[in-house]
């Protein structure tokens, strides 16, 4: 039931088929409790993914009841992070939706502690890190190193 549930998440099939090659997904299932996905499916959270610089998403069988939630994944950005950095990305992402009250620097803090909460505070890090030296959008100098100070702070 949970990984019916957790697969519900990914109407856009072939965001599944492209980051579970090498288990990703299944290892970010393994990380979320029942709890936190029924959260997800609550929330009517959905992962895509695009390629850069726009792409045609296709959503199948979606209902959308009010609020929709994206999580939305650059393909380009997959060959950049390693698998553990992926994962925290996602799991950060995930801690964005877990705290929709907090704004700005906040945020962030909000979200990578939920990484952190996870196990992958070091992947978030070296995340930060590898997105500030490939110049990678959403990737900017001033609120990365205040994440990774925070994230050095809290371990």
């Amino acid at each position: 039931m949970k990984k019916n549930k957790f697969y519900s998440l990914f109407k856009n099939k072939s965001f599944f088929q492209l980051y579970n090659i090498g288990g990703d997904l299944d290892k970010l299932f393994d990380l979320l409790t029942e709890e936190e996905i029924d959260k997800l499916v609550e929330l009517n959270v959905q992962f895509i993914r695009s390629c850069s610089p726009s792409s045609t998403i296709i959503l199948q069988d979606l209902i959308v009841n009010g609020r929709l939630t994206i999580i939305n994944v650059d393909v380009e950005q997959k060959k950049v992070f390693t698998p553990k950095e992926f994962i925290a990305i996602l799991l950060h992402e995930i801690g964005h939706v877990f705290n929709p009250g907090i704004s700005g620097i906040e945020a962030e803090y909000a979200a990578d502690n939920f990484v952190n909460s996870k196990g992958y505070a070091s992947s978030i890090k070296s995340g930060l890190e590898r997105g500030l030296k490939n110049n990678l959008s959403g990737f900017e100098q001033i609120s990365c190193d205040l994440r990774i100070d925070n994230l050095l702070k809290t371990k």
